[in-house]
């Protein structure tokens, strides 16, 4: 780490790391920052696309049709910037058991972050490092880095950005400094000194600098802001994946978190989260319009058609998951084997489903439209 690129602004020291090179330890999380009037603008602007977003979410009649899908794409998204290569399509075929879909190697790490997720959302602890702790160990459950003790904070100095030692991108506080800095996060989390907003960027930022685990840092960090706007009623279904636009924005998003370190440019990181929320809750807006119309369409044309219940009842499950086949229809209804298949058979001939194993029995069937919706999101 070059030591040199930390100013007289950087909110934090440059120490020596038992290993004798150089370490930031970042101050404690701070609870009042001067915000430029570009950052207010779009503090404004962001919790305005979030209201909109939650009225959303709070006016539909199954939030499941939304949530199940968001979610696995935030999943899906936050992983990819650690160097995963599953797709959403993976991640269906993986829920539904369907080993011969899966093309990639590394889904059980997507599950995982969604299982973690859904930890948080339904957890009574409050946010704390206990939780977190928690939330690391799901995340890391028989996945690559699970022999680095999965829910521990480190016993050990780690780096980031390779080789390590002297030469890394950035090396973290040493375990002393780690541990204080963690006792403050854990104030920090629960504290009201921020608009929500800002206070999750900051959460966001310093979870990262102190990088307290032996891997799944940058998930865990990203895990973090939806469940505290979560635990702060901004977001009261998780509809918002800023994955999704750190993931687009790369490089800028680890040049902002450095920056912050080397700087103190907390205005420009802020900025930058800021646009990602305001950003995404419009695209998430968006979607959820498109998704719910697409079902409100399917709907009316097999309503007029005198369909069976069963097969409305399908339409609702292929939005949480879009492959379908005689077993899950038949978990789902109830119903017999011959019944599921007709329920399916009905949904084909709509032109809703279509077979995507060509082969006699044991098919597999895609809903196209739904699936290209969540793809393209």
């Amino acid at each position: 780490m070059n030591a040199r690129q930390f100013t007289k602004n950087a909110p934090g020291k440059i120490v020596k790391a038992p290993e004798g090179y150089p370490a930031f330890v970042p101050d404690p999380a701070p609870r009042a920052l001067h915000l430029s009037d570009a950052s207010l603008t779009a503090l404004d602007e962001a919790s305005n696309e979030l209201g909109i977003l939650q009225g959303i979410g709070r006016q539909i009649r199954n939030p499941e049709l939304l949530i199940s899908p968001y979610m696995s794409r935030e999943a899906v998204l936050s992983s990819r910037i650690e160097g995963t290569q599953t797709t959403m399509s993976d991640v269906y075929a993986a829920d539904l058991g369907q080993e011969e879909l899966i093309r990639a190697t590394d889904v059980k790490e997507v599950r995982n972050y969604r299982a973690a997720h859904r930890l948080g959302l339904r957890t009574k602890l409050p946010l704390s490092l206990r939780l977190i702790r928690q939330l690391h160990r799901q995340l890391m459950k028989g996945v690559r880095g699970q022999e680095r003790h999965p829910g521990e904070f480190r016993t050990y100095q780690n780096f980031i950005g390779a080789p390590a030692g002297a030469e890394a991108t950035f090396v973290p506080p040493p375990v002393p400094q780690m541990k204080d800095l963690l006792d403050d996060l854990d104030m920090f989390l629960n504290e009201e000194a921020l608009r929500p907003l800002v206070q999750a960027a900051v959460l966001h930022y310093q979870f990262e600098a102190i990088h307290p685990f032996g891997d799944g840092n940058g998930r865990v960090g990203r895990l973090l802001i939806p469940l505290f706007l979560h635990d702060r009623g901004l977001l009261p279904q998780p509809l918002l994946y800023l994955s999704a636009y750190f993931e687009r924005n790369r490089s800028d998003y680890y040049d902002k978190l450095l920056r912050v370190s080397t700087h103190g440019d907390w205005d420009g990181w802020i900025l930058f989260v800021l646009a990602g929320v305001s950003i995404q809750a419009r695209e998430a807006a968006s979607l959820a319009d498109r998704l719910l119309a697409l079902h409100d369409s399917y709907r009316e044309t097999l309503q007029a058609e005198r369909v069976t219940a069963n097969v409305l009842a399908l339409i609702d499950a292929l939005f949480e998951n879009p492959l379908m086949y005689t077993k899950r229809a038949e978990t789902i209804l109830g119903v017999s084997a011959p019944t599921a298949r007709a329920t399916i058979r009905t949904l084909e001939s709509q032109g809703i489903l279509r077979e995507i194993t060509s082969r006699r029995w044991r098919k597999i069937y895609q809903a196209d439209e739904i699936y290209a919706l969540l793809r393209s999101a």
